[in-house]
């Protein structure tokens, strides 16, 4: 049987087509658990009327206890061996219950699954992990700390419920809690990637600040950190590979969190990320990384914009303006490089 949780706050307008995703899958041997983080809304009417479907409970909070609170609050409930999350206001495809389940079943050292996603509800694209099939969870937790977080929000991916022996999510990360969750997991057993768009991901907009940035870097920074800890990353290689990751995070900081905020350090709350970010930078070592690495971005997106003003200038000007001696080599530098 598979524990198919949902946390919601707020999100009546959605839940409808979630719950039916899920009420609609091949595979029927499933609890749904619904957990309404203290919503304002018709959540409760919502869900009602599903409740005459055994498989559905549903569970509401005293007070609002916080996303990763409510998240947590839902891993009291599963009775299944295999604890499937689903985000409220996502679906899934009406075969991923099924094609998770015989992969778990199949591979019983495989901690963790998750596959590629569909976005929809605005620009509609696939994205594809960069891994497929079974892969060692070691090689997945140093793969995605050296490029990005590819495996994906809860809706995307099902674990075993025997990994809760590792903790629940912390409540000290906001940004990347079900990443550290993930990599956590990963310790224990194997990962299994399916190559086909089982998740459906809700595309909201949003505009990522500066603020998320510095806070995202800290937390991957943290992360990095962790590795040194983990069962099986003891070797003198692992080592080696942590180290160079946890100064790459430290040089993150520096550039986004430290340097990016010297122009606003008059500000409290800039001010106290700036030192946060120089304690990290200190400690690691990497001031002239950091430093690289914001020179790097800022010829990143010069070029860009000199490329963009450039499109919109006549051949025939561009054709004098390169014949003249007025452009700097500076400048005629960031389009050769």
């Amino acid at each position: 049987m598979i524990s198919v949780l949902i946390p919601t706050y707020n999100y009546a307008h959605f839940l409808d087509e979630t719950i039916q995703s899920v009420l609609n899958q091949s595979f029927t041997d499933f609890e749904l658990i619904v957990v309404d983080n203290h919503s304002t809304d018709n959540t409760t009417e919502v869900v009602e009327k599903y409740l005459t479907d055994p498989r559905v409970s549903y569970y509401r909070n005293e007070t609002n206890l916080g996303l990763v609170g409510n998240w947590n609050m839902c891993l009291r409930y599963p009775k299944a061996e295999y604890i499937k999350f689903i985000c409220a206001d996502d679906k899934i495809h009406p075969e991923m219950l099924d094609k998770f389940y015989a992969v778990m079943e199949l591979y019983p050292n495989v901690s963790l699954i998750t596959c590629d996603k569909q976005l929809f509800d605005g620009q509609p694209w696939v994205v594809e992990l960069p891994l497929k099939h079974l892969q060692q969870g070691k090689k997945v937790i140093f793969d995605t700390m050296t490029s990005k977080s590819w495996i994906g929000e809860p809706t995307s991916v099902m674990f075993r419920k025997s990994n809760l022996s590792l903790g629940t999510f912390r409540n000290d990360y906001t940004l990347h809690v079900d990443w550290e969750m993930w990599n956590r997991q990963l310790t224990v057993g194997d990962c299994y990637i399916i190559p086909e768009a089982l998740a459906y991901i809700r595309a909201h907009a949003s505009q990522h600040t500066r603020a998320v940035s510095s806070k995202a870097c800290f937390e991957e920074y943290y992360m990095a950190k962790l590795m040194y800890d983990y069962q099986g990353f003891d070797n003198a290689e692992d080592k080696v590979q942590i180290r160079r990751i946890v100064r790459e995070k430290a040089a993150q900081c520096a550039k986004k969190a430290m340097y990016k905020q010297i122009p606003k350090i008059t500000n409290k709350k800039s001010r106290e990320t700036f030192f946060k970010a120089l304690s990290i930078t200190a400690r690691e070592g990497v001031f002239l990384k950091g430093l690289g690495l914001l020179w790097n971005g800022f010829q990143t997106k010069t070029k860009k914009r000199l490329l963009k003003t450039a499109m919109l200038i006549p051949v025939t000007m561009v054709s004098t303006i390169i014949q003249s001696e007025d452009i700097p080599v500076s400048v005629i530098s960031l389009f050769v490089k």
